[in-house]
């Protein structure tokens, strides 16, 4: 991997000299690929370039509406000589976006450690405690200021991958941007409980019939909780509102791992959310296609949560056996 001061240097340069910009997240985006869309967004802005961020249909952007200028979001892939600027994404194929034929120049910027170097020009940064932060790097090497709505997006996606300032990835870096982004108008209160306050009543029953039957496996060292459809049809509950179930699992004493196996409509009928205080669950998520970080991993597949949840006790008892050897 190339040094960090460089790779900003080269990544700020081509920012200032290209012409036309698509911006692309990772598929399923979180509060992370959104904040990090709208940094780069506002910086291109200031830089006098068209940019846009280009999802395929379908996509759901959290926060759309108050991170995101309406404008600024397209459905479609790239258009012909268009840089694209590939945000959050270990790799080309996990973009949230069809390229179909479209072929180009790719700039990847990212912070997960399983990355592939995918781009044309790379900048990937796994320490940074997310992609946000990142951005404010490009921002602060660019010599330019985010806009407050920006800023606000920014310290969202800061605060949403770092656990709120309480992974392992939370650096005094990260600190130094969350109190430069405050400096520059956010009500960090005011985030705080946007994201982690404003819950529905079907949120809180969904939260509570997943705790409910949660099972552990491998001897107690790690925790499996399952979320079908009908869940979601007795709590009254959207698809998007499981987040956060992961990291209350996580809370519970003694237990290294845990996972949340939802149910999706549609194809891929599952996705698995998995969590460590230790142990490398991206390492387990890459055998089923997915990936992610050393402690917070992800993976989607097509059998039922039944099969899912067999294959995972399984395969976490082998990691945790691993681990502790």
């Amino acid at each position: 991997m190339r040094v960090l001061a460089a790779d900003l240097d080269a990544v700020a340069r081509r920012m200032r000299s290209v012409d036309g910009v698509a911006l692309a997240v990772h598929e399923q985006p979180d509060l992370d690929a959104v904040g990090a869309a709208a940094g780069m967004l506002d910086l291109f802005g200031q830089l006098g370039t068209p940019a846009t961020l280009c999802v395929a249909e379908g996509e759901l952007l959290p926060f759309e509406e108050s991170m995101l200028p309406s404008d600024a979001v397209a459905r479609r892939p790239p258009a012909p000589g268009e840089t694209l600027f590939a945000l959050d994404s270990g790799s080309l194929p996990r973009l949230a976006l069809d390229l179909g034929d479209w072929r180009g120049e790719v700039v990847d910027i990212d912070h997960h450690h399983d990355n592939t170097r995918f781009g044309d020009l790379v900048l990937v940064r796994p320490q940074a405690s997310s992609t946000s932060e990142i951005v404010c790097d490009l921002a602060r090497a660019l010599e330019l200021t985010p806009g407050r709505a920006a800023a606000i997006a920014l310290y969202a996606g800061i605060s949403f991958d770092s656990g709120h300032f309480r992974h392992t990835s939370t650096s005094a870096a990260t600190f130094a941007t969350a109190a430069w982004l405050a400096a520059l108008g956010v009500d960090v209160t005011a985030v705080y409980r946007e994201l982690y306050e404003r819950r529905s009543p079907g949120a809180v029953r969904l939260e509570g019939r997943a705790l409910a039957g949660m099972r552990t496996v491998a001897d107690g060292r790690a925790l499996i909780a399952v979320l079908t459809r009908a869940d979601y049809a007795a709590s009254g509950a959207a698809d998007h509102e499981a987040e956060g179930v992961v990291e209350r699992l996580r809370a519970v004493d003694g237990v290294d791992v845990v996972a949340l196996v939802k149910e999706q409509e549609g194809s891929p009928r599952v996705r698995v959310s998995l969590r460590s205080s230790g142990a490398d669950v991206s390492a387990l998520a890459a055998r089923r296609g997915g990936g992610g970080h050393v402690q917070a991993a992800g993976f989607e597949a097509d059998e039922s949560p039944e099969e899912v949840t067999e294959w995972l006790s399984s395969a976490l008892a082998r990691l945790l056996s691993t681990a502790s050897s």
